[in-house]
């Protein structure tokens, strides 16, 4: 209820008559729905609105909280409820998840509700969502403690002759023996020369020894996300690989240690990047140095050179994550979870970080 309470005041703030929620992960945020198929009416003032189908009647009256809920018959669809309903019919000025409608549903919207000011908004949730209470914290630190377990568990099936799919495979089997709900997103095992692409998904690659292995997993825990990445090596591996490991293990660390509330997104990247691009190794971290994490494995903020509008506050959950990665040879990530505080962080994440031969 204080989400949507929240919500709602933010909504007056703006102008708007309503706010039109469509993006899953923000339904299940505001009232606690978890089906697939959903739309959230959130009004400057009463009850917001829920509307689903038929298959999820007995579910929403045990999760649904705060909102009146529709269940559409079998044989309409939701937006034409909204019409038969004449949902709008007070509206003058409606606004609308500009990055999550699909242009379908924006298309339904302008010419049937023509009367109606359609207003694209940007990051509204998202903005409420950023900045976590210690409840979400204490979800997300559970979700990191079980990647934390799991890591352990996975470790000694790491070996020549096994494929990154098994690995991957055991991932997932050890996340839900050690109490995770889901994994977080889709697991990534690359070895050797595939360590080299930051998203490389597990593949019937047979492990071999002199190879880095880099495993990059979560899982979701009540709702909330893990997000860790550990690169291990196979055996000794060439001085290029290790050097680029303890540069990326050094960044890395410098990141979590400058990391306070009050400094931009921006200011942390460049903490990691700097250290990076100082060693020779800049052009080979192309992606940003982290993320927001919390009901999305991917939030606000962007941990990135285009992180500037992004101020780090208290709560905020975000991974540091930088990487080096030479193409046709081998990478190198290494990633944490970590709550901003006042002064300083919490790490979540407390897998070692030395390199690990196996």
């Amino acid at each position: 209820m204080a989400r949507l309470a929240k919500l709602q005041k933010t909504v007056k703030d703006i102008g708007l008559d309503a706010l039109l929620i469509t993006h899953l992960p923000h339904i299940q945020y505001l009232i606690g729905y978890t089906g697939s198929n959903g739309i959230l009416l959130v009004p400057s003032q009463g009850k917001p609105h829920f509307f689903t189908d038929f298959r999820y009647k007995s579910q929403v009256k045990q999760e649904v909280v705060g909102a009146k809920i529709s269940i559409v018959d079998r044989d309409r669809t939701i937006p034409d409820t909204l019409v038969e309903k004449q949902l709008f019919a007070d509206y003058d000025h409606l606004g609308f998840e500009k990055n999550h409608i699909s242009y379908a549903m924006y298309d339904f919207l302008r010419t049937k509700f023509r009367h109606v000011k359609l207003d694209p908004q940007i990051d509204v949730v998202e903005k409420l969502v950023m900045i976590k209470s210690e409840d979400e914290i204490g979800a997300i630190r559970k979700a990191a403690e079980i990647g934390d377990k799991v890591y352990e568990k996975v470790i000694p099936c790491i070996k020549p002759g096994v494929t990154e799919r098994e690995i991957s495979a055991e991932i997932a089997y050890q996340t839900r023996l050690c109490g995770g709900e889901k994994e977080a997103f889709n697991i990534i095992v690359a070895s050797g020369e595939r360590s080299a692409l930051p998203h490389g998904a597990a593949s019937d690659k047979k492990i071999r020894k002199g190879e880095l292995v880099t495993l990059d997993f979560g899982c979701v825990f009540k709702g909330f996300n893990s997000d860790m990445t550990r690169t291990v090596a196979v055996g000794k591996i060439p001085q290029e690989l290790q050097k680029i490991y303890e540069i990326v293990r050094a960044a890395q660390q410098r990141a979590i240690d400058k990391v306070q509330a009050g400094m931009s997104a921006r200011e942390l990247d460049s903490v990691a990047r700097d250290y990076i691009t100082l060693h020779g190794y800049g052009s080979k971290f192309g992606h940003s140095t982290g993320h927001g994490l919390g009901i999305e494995v991917h939030e606000l903020p962007k941990v990135s050179q285009r992180g500037e509008r992004y101020k780090l506050e208290p709560n905020m959950v975000v991974t540091i994550e930088p990487g080096i990665y030479l193409d046709g040879v081998g990478g190198v990530r290494i990633e944490d979870d970590v709550v901003i505080r006042r002064e300083g962080c919490e790490v979540l994440t407390t897998s070692p970080k030395d390199l690990r031969v196996l």
